[in-house]
């Protein structure tokens, strides 16, 4: 169970910013998105957010921005 812990923590504090950016700046993209296209919800607005956020945490990571997250 310790290892599971470990592996776990590990994996945070190596890609956390990552999964900040997916989980928080997709939300509010996918949100800015939505408000900006006033058509029927599309599939790839859906996505479309969340993989800028995605992109964003692997640049933030990249340039080692700690402020982003």
């Amino acid at each position: 169970m310790n290892k599971i812990s470990d592996a776990f923590s590990n994996h945070l504090t190596n890609w956390g910013l990552v999964w900040f950016c997916l989980i928080f700046w997709g939300s509010i993209f996918n949100a800015a998105l939505s408000f900006i296209v006033f058509s029927e919800t599309n599939l790839f607005l859906n996505y479309a957010g969340f993989v800028a956020g995605l992109l964003l945490g692997f640049y933030a990571k990249h340039k080692n921005w700690s402020w982003l997250g």
